[in-house]
């Protein structure tokens, strides 16, 4: 029971200390008897680490098979209820997966800025396009997507969409 009060209130003196001063600041910062710390970093990430700003993640399908990691600062993008259009569901084969894909770097080719949604919902791979908030807003593109010959069969989903603030 002593060890844990000690522990507890070491870190929250840790915590009262750290958040007087930035986390990289704290990191850097000289102490006689140990090393030192040089921290190399982008000016945007120093104050996502140091919590300036709010970054909002988002992943993404590289189109390689992959999924990258990316996302907004400052809250510029939001999750909400809304519509996707669906160009592809397939099985849960490698070729359905590349199918998917295809789908996708198809859209985006002539569609470049409807986002891309690749992934796989078990037992299949499905690839959906576009954040609308309203359902018109995804029939219109996807009468532009049958007019392109994308969507043949494609249809309109409610999805958790990205709103751009």
């Amino acid at each position: 029971m002593k060890r844990l009060l000690i522990f507890t209130l070491s870190i929250l003196l840790c915590t009262i200390t750290m958040s007087a001063q930035n986390f990289t600041d704290h990191l850097q910062s000289k102490v006689q008897g140990q090393g030192t710390v040089t921290v190399h970093q982008d000016s945007l990430l120093d104050d996502m680490v140091n919590g300036k700003k709010q970054f909002v993640p988002e992943k993404k399908d590289d189109g390689k098979g992959g999924i990258t990691i990316g996302g907004v600062l400052n809250g510029k993008k939001t999750k909400a209820r809304g519509y996707r259009i669906q160009v592809y569901w397939g099985g849960s084969t490698r070729t359905d997966q590349t199918n998917a894909q295809r789908a996708g770097n198809k859209v985006s080719t002539i569609f470049p800025e409807l986002q891309v949604y690749t992934s796989f919902e078990s037992p299949n791979w499905r690839c959906r396009v576009g954040d609308f908030v309203t359902r018109q807003d995804a029939n219109d593109y996807l009468n532009k997507l049958k007019e392109a010959r994308l969507g043949q069969g494609a249809i309109i989903v409610k999805s958790e969409v990205y709103i751009h603030q």
